[in-house]
């Protein structure tokens, strides 16, 4: 055990060595270090291999250029087979070092009840910070949550953002003469998603990483975790990737992949909290009415979705739309999904007020894209009208024609 801490924490001897890693600063490290001021426990939580060791170590490698020493720093793994109980690892760890006073401690999950444990090094302040990371909803769940109640704060890591999908290839967005470089990228970050261990420029072909990630989230993070039936959570994860945007209910699906509704209800829920899948409710300001309702289904990374289910060449429009959906869970925001005669693809509600917003993808809208939206108006006057295109930029009857590639950036328009 003692090889494997020392060789986890290789900035104890070699702290140059965190210069080595290819990495995009993630968006949310600045927020990240500035929850640093609370004493809180921080847990980062996301789908597997989005990127929450490397936010680790970005935050390993700010700490030391603020001038922690090295050895006050400590990271553990817990996908490593040694580290099977946190008070017996962490004590080996500070017979190495003493000093300690950070703890990162990653893929926590996989210790069993290790929220009691971390609860006793926070109450006893024997550490600065603590950070914990997994990649499933329970790191948060309510048995967690009571244990930790007033004692953690939660960050989410998801893919990368087109943002950062940019800094990563090196295009400048603020740059008139980078424009068609934008394009060139949106199009292939519609296709390719941003989890962040495609884009190593050692990369070649991208497809095999993804199917593995997504057999792994499956394998390990479902079936392992749940003891779930392989087989139905295949099946069901399949038909969820190849429906992405299309209204479904438990009993559709029940039918469909011929499983009980209540089985269907289960691994719907399994696969959301690994963070596989979003779904949203259609909208209403009755909440059991949006429970009576069907519901839509989004791919966490459109790269994901496009490696493990069928793929067609008239399919931007839907990417696009996940992409969408995506992004707009990425900045925390309550989603819907809203159906008259005509429909629109997501209603977000911040408290009263309600943005509407369809996804085209072209520069010539079908009027189904404006009806709806118009539609929608009629039945609740102050809400915010956006119709997302490829290029055409406009105002027209109140509706906000924005670029796809504007939106994503936040870029004013």
């Amino acid at each position: 055990m003692k090889t494997s801490i020392i060789k986890w924490n290789f900035w104890w001897s070699n702290p140059d060595k965190l210069n080595d890693f290819e990495w995009v600063e993630r968006d949310i490290l600045k927020h990240t270090i500035s929850l640093m001021e609370s004493p809180h426990i921080k847990d980062i939580i996301g789908v597997r291999r989005s990127g929450k060791t490397f936010l680790m170590y970005q935050i390993i490698s700010h700490l030391i250029q603020a001038g922690v020493k090295p050895g006050e720093i400590l990271y553990l793994n817990f996908d490593d087979p040694e580290f099977k109980e946190i008070k017996k690892t962490i004590s080996m760890a500070l017979e190495i070092k003493p000093e300690i006073k950070y703890a990162f401690l990653d893929e926590i999950q996989n210790v069993p009840e290790w929220e009691k444990d971390i609860r006793v090094y926070y109450d006893r302040k024997e550490f600065k910070q603590i950070f914990v990371s997994g990649s499933s909803a329970s790191l948060i769940s309510r048995d967690v949550g009571k244990t930790l109640t007033g004692r953690h704060i939660t960050i989410p890591v998801a893919p990368f953002s087109f943002k950062e999908f940019l800094s990563k290839h090196n295009v400048d967005y603020g740059d008139p003469f980078q424009k068609e470089k934008v394009a060139h990228y949106l199009e292939l970050f519609l296709q390719e998603g941003g989890f962040p261990e495609t884009l190593s420029g050692k990369v070649v072909t991208k497809e095999p990483i993804l199917v593995n990630t997504y057999n792994d989230i499956l394998l390990r993070d479902v079936v392992s975790r749940f003891n779930a039936d392989s087989e139905t959570a295949k099946k069901l994860a399949h038909y969820l990737m190849t429906n992405i945007g299309n209204p479904f209910s438990e009993n559709s699906i029940a039918k469909t992949i011929n499983v009980h509704n209540e089985t269907v209800k289960k691994y719907l829920s399994m696969l959301s909290e690994v963070f596989l899948f979003y779904y949203i409710l259609q909208f209403s300001w009755k909440v059991r009415v949006q429970l009576k309702k069907d519901m839509k289904c989004y791919s966490i990374d459109n790269g994901l979705r496009n490696a493990v289910s069928f793929k067609f060449s008239t399919d931007s429009g839907r990417l696009a739309e996940n992409t969408v959906l995506a992004e707009l869970k990425r900045r925390g925001k309550e989603v819907y999904f809203w159906k008259g005669k005509k429909e629109v693809d997501f209603i977000v509600r911040e408290g009263d007020k309600l943005t509407a917003i369809n996804v085209a993808y072209t520069d010539t809208p079908h009027k189904r894209e404006t009806e709806g939206l118009m539609e929608f108006k009629e039945k609740y006057s102050n809400s915010e009208l956006n119709l997302i295109t490829k290029e055409l930029e406009q105002t027209e009857e109140g509706i906000n024609y924005i670029p796809l590639w504007k939106w994503l950036l936040d870029v004013k328009h």
